[in-house]
């Protein structure tokens, strides 16, 4: 775990760096080089790492066919595209993994650098909530995430054709993305505390009958059936996660900030992780929706204590909410090794 966290130390560096660096126009070309910087250290160790992450191997064999002349097999067009892109310059696999690398991070730091009010616990939180871990798995599904993030603007400004081109990118990516559609509507949600508890325990107990749907449905599909069987079912920290998240949303609802339409976007995400999470271990793969959705959490965070109007409550929560996460990654990636994140080896 040492490097990890090493990397985040650095990136926090980097990020102070990066947005002190003032510049009179902020266009593509300056939040493309802040962003970038910012989040270097964290690209080059996905960049060098060596069989780290339950799906490296897959990805890596895939790269490799591409490289020799195949074509765009069973992962979708923009995920090929990127594979084929860095195969035209005859660059060996950790290019394309330095590359997804940026895909994902350099969107992600781009909403942090935007609308997290304190950036630095939000690029701690992108691994104290383990979702930096989750990308060196399910890269594909959380780059579609880190488009989702940065579709926000458009959301909040109701700009649909600007959010349906980065939910068309998303899913270019990884099919199942095509759900964030659904994101445009389900942020204006105005669910009172009682209801929120009502359908967040509907889902729950009931979750089992989703998912003998859910679960039939899946294994008809080629792909997604092998997984019935596999491990994965089972992967979720069940209770944990749920737990985690209940813990979240009941945060973050007390501390509700109607006055800030953004904040509301945030939290409704993050409901939805939430009702994920309920499922989590039912349904085949669901822990993944909850990574993606919960994604706007490690911006949802630092808005709720930022919103806090004691100064000596917002310090304790701080401090709380950094202890319990830094706890929370050493138990579940550290202990439990979600995701075969560890240990971290490299190419050299």
């Amino acid at each position: 775990m040492a490097v990890y966290w090493s990397a985040c130390l650095a990136s926090v560096l980097f990020t102070w760096f990066a947005i002190h660096v003032k510049h009179k126009r902020e266009g593509i070309r300056y939040w493309l080089l802040v962003t970038f910087v910012a989040a270097l250290p964290l690209i080059y160790i996905s960049a060098i790492r060596y069989n780290v992450g339950a799906d490296y191997i897959p990805y890596y064999r895939y790269y490799l066919e591409i490289l020799n002349g195949a074509g765009q097999g069973r992962y979708e067009f923009l995920y090929y595209a990127a594979n084929k892109l860095i195969a035209c310059f005859r660059l060996s696999a950790p290019w394309l993994f330095g590359f997804t690398a940026a895909l994902f991070l350099m969107p992600v730091y781009k909403r942090i650098i935007s609308d997290s009010p304190y950036p630095y616990m939000s690029i701690f939180l992108l691994l104290g909530m383990t979702y930096f871990f989750f990308f060196l798995n399910g890269m594909r599904q959380m780059i579609g995430a880190a488009f989702l993030l940065l579709s926000i603007p458009f959301i909040e400004n109701r700009k649909f054709i600007p959010f349906l081109a980065l939910v068309l990118i998303a899913t270019g990516f990884h099919t199942t993305c095509i759900v964030f559609l659904a994101v445009y509507f389900l942020v204006y949600m105005d669910l009172k505390p009682k209801w929120l508890a009502v359908i967040t325990l509907a889902v729950f107990v009931f979750g089992q009958f989703f998912a003998n749907i859910a679960n039939s449905i899946l294994s008809g599909m080629d792909y997604y059936s092998t997984y019935l069987e596999s491990t994965f079912a089972q992967r979720g920290q069940g209770y944990v996660v749920l737990a985690m998240n209940i813990l979240l949303v009941a945060f973050a609802t007390f501390f509700y900030q109607r006055e800030n339409p953004k904040f509301k976007i945030y939290y409704n995400l993050q409901v939805v992780a939430l009702w994920a999470s309920a499922l989590t271990g039912k349904i085949v793969l669901i822990d993944r929706y909850r990574m993606v959705f919960g994604l706007a959490s490690i911006i949802l965070v630092p808005m709720t204590l930022n919103g806090i109007e004691n100064k000596n409550t917002r310090v304790i929560c701080s401090v709380a909410v950094v202890t319990l996460y830094f706890v929370y990654a050493m138990y579940t990636v550290g202990v439990q090794n979600s995701n075969m994140v560890l240990p971290y080896q490299t190419i050299f």
